[in-house]
């Protein structure tokens, strides 16, 4: 044989050699064809093994997949079981067959496969699966000893350490569900609001009645802060209100319209249906000072909420507190205008002597009608000459001049208007009352005049 053959021999003898080593085994072929959903293909290839009798532990393992992948079950599961008679001390294995027992609705099997799985590997997903078969059965005993068993493993996130807790509390044993949510994860962790808030509302609750709503209201606070979120702090409010001490519930209830001001009157409404209105009593006496400058809608809604909850008298002393401090004439004449609005002119007799003079100045009509209830006619004349009809709306100036007819003669009434006419200071809308006044009293010229105005704006 010449050298150059002896080479090429060589050669070639080394590529065949390389290509084996290359080869992938049967094991990683296998897996290839997995990752490629060819479950079929696998279970063709190694049916006829099994059929030969061929009792490989592996091979029974990855027919069983296979088959439980393309959706035979009951294959998947006889593979399985066989496997595991082979290899008992393979978790997993029990776990895949608890999940088969499962679709085919033998809960007894279900069971019996998770508890073995756990006992080889306690895996916490297990003891969860384990733990909704048993909820699932209404086995309220052994789900309440399986959790207890794996307590300190538990966390808010998944809802098992609540779980626990409510199983707790319905054997009668409330400390004990106390304890197992008085947790760092529950009382401190600054986690998704999802994962915790209902430990939380339950912790809340059960600390409320063991008589430790002090503490509850101080981790409560620590909540509102860490969630800043309205609805969350209402659901924790709700939960402890009817059972804690009027005080502490109050101070939880100042800590949330603290930070959520604008939900104050939807919890005095929402207090009051669920019956705890020394709580929402308490919200509505302190809303004046929380709003020391509202607007007319919130002097209105809170006046509003007063009566809903039939408590008018946080409203004279709201106003007569206004009257006591240096508020500015805007803000008094604010309530003033809010109050005859809900409560009628009346209600505003008993401030009358207390209402600054710049009120009055702001506000004639106003003074106009309380002088005007009060009997006092001449002040009610004064005052309705002093107001701008220009300032205000259709229906205070049908008020005006209601109140303007009521107090002044005929005679006396078309005086006034005849010179708001002629200084441009009649709106169009009065322009008929007028010409009705001025056409009783045979002023013919006005009357006519009044006509030829009402035409040329089309009223």
């Amino acid at each position: 044989m010449t050298a150059p053959t002896r080479f090429i021999l060589l050669v070639v003898g080394i590529v065949v050699a390389m290509a084996g080593l290359m080869a992938p085994s049967h094991q990683e072929w296998l897996a290839m064809m997995w990752d490629q959903d060819k479950q079929a293909q696998i279970i063709a290839l190694l049916e006829p093994r099994l059929a030969r009798g061929d009792n490989d532990p592996d091979l029974l393992a990855t027919l069983g997949r296979c088959y439980a992948e393309t959706g035979n079950y009951q294959r998947a599961t006889e593979l399985l079981e066989r496997y595991v008679a082979l290899r008992p001390n393979d978790g997993g294995a029990y776990a895949r067959l608890a999940d088969l027992y499962k679709r085919a609705g033998n809960v007894t099997k279900q069971i019996a496969m998770l508890r073995r799985a756990i006992e080889i590997n306690p895996k916490l997903s297990r003891v969860a699966d384990l733990e909704a078969a048993y909820r699932g059965e209404q086995r309220t005993d052994e789900e309440l000893a399986l959790l207890s068993k794996y307590a300190a493993d538990l966390r808010a996130k998944g809802g098992l350490l609540l779980r626990l807790a409510e199983l707790r509390v319905g054997a009668g044993d409330r400390d004990g569900a106390i304890r197992v949510l008085m947790r760092p994860d529950v009382i401190s962790a600054t986690t998704r609001t999802a994962d915790n808030v209902d430990d939380r509302l339950l912790l809340a609750k059960l600390l409320v009645e063991a008589g430790r709503s002090a503490e509850a209201v101080r981790l409560g606070k620590q909540w509102i802060l860490q969630w800043r979120e309205p609805w969350l702090a209402d659901r924790l409010l709700r939960a402890i209100v009817m059972e804690a001490p009027v005080a502490d519930a109050s101070a939880l209830a100042d800590t949330v319209v603290a930070l959520n001001p604008e939900v104050r009157l939807f919890l005095v409404h929402g207090l009051g249906i669920m019956g705890a209105k020394p709580v929402a009593q308490h919200l509505l006496e302190t809303w004046a000072d929380a709003n020391p400058a509202p607007s007319m809608n919130e002097i209105a809604g809170f006046l509003s909420a007063c009566r809903e909850q039939d408590q008018p008298m946080i409203v004279w002393q709201a106003f007569a507190a206004v009257l006591r401090q240096p508020s500015s004439p805007v803000i008094i004449s604010r309530y003033s205008e809010a109050i005859a609005a809900e409560f009628g002119i009346g209600a505003l007799a008993p401030f009358w002597g207390s209402l600054p003079h710049e009120v009055i100045e702001r506000s004639p009509l106003l003074a106009a009608r309380l002088a005007f209830h009060e009997q006092n006619l001449q002040l009610t004349r004064w005052l309705l000459k002093k107001v701008d009809l220009g300032t205000l709306g259709t229906s205070d100036r049908r008020m005006w001049i209601d109140l303007l007819t009521a107090v002044a003669s005929p005679p006396e009434a078309f005086e006034i208007l005849r010179d708001r006419r002629l200084n441009g200071q009649l709106p169009a809308d009065l322009v008929p009352k007028y010409a009705e006044i001025a056409g009783g009293l045979g002023e013919e010229p006005e009357f006519r005049a009044a006509l030829s105005d009402l035409r040329a704006t089309g009223e």
